[in-house]
């Protein structure tokens, strides 16, 4: 039996993504550019997607762009800002993840990183000196769903002092959506971005929203798809089944977060029972259930993450895409914790498949390796 705890990495395919993928007749999808039957047949399944989706988030189809990534969504609202908006500066969080830190940094523009508290939200008072400080446009990026915390940003009070600076907002949404109803912060920002694949639909399918119809940018040329905004084929069955997923994520919304409540509370409870020297970042503020980082200190995460999975649990050391990296989560350092703190730190992220038991089995399991590896109790 496996155990899979890395739901913030890519949550499995949902049932209702699977029925539909195995009916074969579903799968008969040609170029949606095509003008034949067969290619008008996959622009209305592309368009039936795109008004399905805006119906969940309240929002308009036409201000909805189908991408091939969460990092691509992120690097397009970006560029995109900066180049219908004309943005001179950007303000950023230290702990946003590097689809949005990294394209900010290979900007030739002034940047502002603002401070956050030890708890990871962020420090709206120096927010306010760093929207002072910039007299030209401004683009703000703030993650909604931190993916290794789960600490959920004030976005209703960072959207009420950009529009008194004049300042546009982005917000990474890919944590949150299918986790919270985004549709109540997606009106307070100016451009989002989501992934399919973080709500149990498919790998290759992004998302950017935008608030404003604005003019036609482009980041990928050789195609006039996606009203003209993105060249390239569009992934039609990846993105009905973002649309089957999402809409099976906001069926069952209060549900499955009524679940990870009982599965964090389980956890934190078990890890106090262990020791009170184990550290659960973000413990202190409004955060996710789904996603909890955890400190064993004097503990190597790598050797912790290989025996959980020997046992058959499968956790990550923090983000994915930046699993390779040397020195620890950036997000934890950002907090101020130390290097070493950082690098006894692994993440669990639960999802629509996991229960009771399994927390149950990682709490004895990890006391087990805590054991032997002769953490300091």
């Amino acid at each position: 039996m496996r155990i899979y705890f890395d739901h913030a990495a890519t949550s499995p395919i949902r049932f209702e993504v699977q029925e539909f993928l195995s009916n074969h007749e579903n799968l008969k999808f040609y170029n949606p550019s095509s003008v034949h039957v067969e290619g008008q047949k996959a622009r209305s399944s592309i368009n039936n997607a795109r008004d399905l989706i805006a119906s969940l988030l309240k929002s308009d189809p036409d201000n909805i762009l189908f991408t091939s990534s969460g990092t691509e969504s992120c690097n397009y609202a970006i560029n995109m800002a900066i180049d219908i908006h004309a943005i001179k500066n950007i303000i950023y969080l230290p702990t946003e993840h590097s689809a949005v830190i990294d394209p900010i940094i290979n900007k030739k523009i002034n940047k502002y990183q603002c401070k956050i508290t030890s708890e990871g939200l962020i420090d709206l008072e120096d927010f306010q000196k760093c929207l002072k400080k910039t007299k030209e446009n401004t683009l703000v990026c703030v993650m909604l769903l931190n993916n290794e915390t789960g600490i959920i940003q004030p976005i209703e009070q960072v959207s009420k002092l950009c529009n008194e600076h004049g300042a546009y907002l982005f917000s990474d949404m890919i944590q949150a959506i299918g986790k919270i109803d985004v549709s109540t912060f997606i009106k307070m920002v100016d451009f989002a971005s989501f992934a399919s694949h973080k709500v149990g639909g498919i790998h290759g399918v992004g998302m950017v929203y935008f608030k404003d119809k604005i003019k036609i940018y482009r980041d990928i040329f050789g195609g006039a798809q996606e009203f003209g905004r993105r060249g390239g084929t569009e992934n039609v069955i990846g993105i009905l089944a973002f649309a089957i997923a999402l809409e099976a994520s906001y069926a069952k919304l209060a549900d499955e977060n009524k679940k990870y409540n009982l599965l964090y509370n389980k956890l934190v409870s078990g890890l106090n029972e262990i020791s009170n020297k184990i550290i659960i970042p973000s413990q202190n503020s409004l955060k996710h259930s789904s996603i909890s980082t955890v400190i064993f200190p004097g503990v190597k995460a790598e050797n912790l993450i290989i025996g959980l999975d020997l046992e058959g649990i499968a956790v990550s050391a923090g983000a994915a895409c930046s699993s390779g990296k040397i020195g620890g989560s950036h997000v934890l350092k950002a907090m101020n914790y130390s290097k070493e703190h950082a690098m006894s730190a692994i993440r669990l992220s639960f999802g629509w498949d996991n229960n009771e038991e399994q927390v149950q089995f990682f709490l004895d399991s990890i006391n087990n390796l805590l054991q032997g590896m002769k953490f300091k109790y």
